[in-house]
């Protein structure tokens, strides 16, 4: 079964519906010139073949965001099982009477016409099973940003994946290589498994980092944009798939090591 789902036209209005009727969370990621901005929201309501959102604030670490109408943003919630994903294009701003008889300025998204979902058990970490190679190297400014060799000026780090979901990844390297990033940075990540060498590219931004028992620098990204494009679409399948096959195998060690 595909870990990306497609969504019919009548599931994509009743799941809006339920998402409204709950208030649910949005996060919106909105990419501009090589760099990504995550913006967080809320689904209130639905009118006149639009969406209307609360308006998406920005990260601590990012710039506020001025949206524009047909500007082209992606969209994603989690409902029930699964995280529903869909890119959506900005009408632009209303307002919206709540029931308190509060007045808002929201954001109005075109309905979406299509939309993907992916059980949201893909998301949840999963630990590079001992005797498993996963390799990456990462570069600051995006996957088109890749220097075509290390300098000093464009440094490359390196390193094994510890863990890894479809929302991000952690992993292993220099101490020092946390001194070139900064909370919030975008970077370019290449992500090579085992020996067959399957390969993905990608952006992802700096999370946090924290050091292990060895010295070594353990540093978190979540990956962006993955469901922008068929290239992020298509490693979001791979890293799914190997979520769950390292999933598998953890449980396995885990049920021989209780014998």
């Amino acid at each position: 079964m595909a870990i990306l789902q497609e969504v019919s036209v009548d599931q994509i209005d009743e799941l809006l519906a339920e998402a409204v009727s709950r208030t649910v969370p949005l996060t919106v990621t909105v990419g501009k010139e090589g760099s990504w901005t995550i913006l967080r929201s809320r689904a209130l309501a639905m009118r006149d073949d639009h969406l209307l959102v609360e308006m998406p604030v920005a990260e601590p670490q990012d710039a506020p965001h001025e949206f524009v109408p047909a500007e082209r943003i992606g969209v994603n919630f989690k409902l029930k099982h699964h995280k529903h994903i869909f890119a959506a294009t900005v009408a632009g701003q209303d307002r919206l009477r709540l029931e308190d008889g509060t007045e808002l300025t929201v954001l109005a998204l075109v309905l979406p016409t299509r939309m993907q979902r992916v059980q949201r058990r893909a998301f949840i970490r999963a630990d590079v099973p001992p005797g498993r190679i996963v390799r990456a190297s990462f570069w600051l400014g995006g996957r088109e940003s890749e220097p075509s060799g290390p300098s000093a000026e464009n440094p490359v780090w390196a390193g094994s994946v510890t863990n890894i979901s479809a929302g991000g990844f952690q992993i292993s390297t220099e101490a020092h290589a946390a001194d070139g990033l900064d909370d919030g940075d975008t970077v370019g990540v290449r992500i090579v498994f085992g020996t067959d060498g399957e390969t993905i590219y990608a952006d992802a931004q700096y999370r946090h980092a924290e050091s292990d028992d060895q010295g070594r620098a353990l540093l978190g990204f979540q990956f962006l944009g993955l469901t922008e494009t068929p290239e992020g679409r298509n490693a979001m399948q791979i890293i799914s798939a190997k979520v769950a096959e390292f999933q598998h195998a953890g449980k396995k060690l885990g049920a021989a090591r209780g014998n």
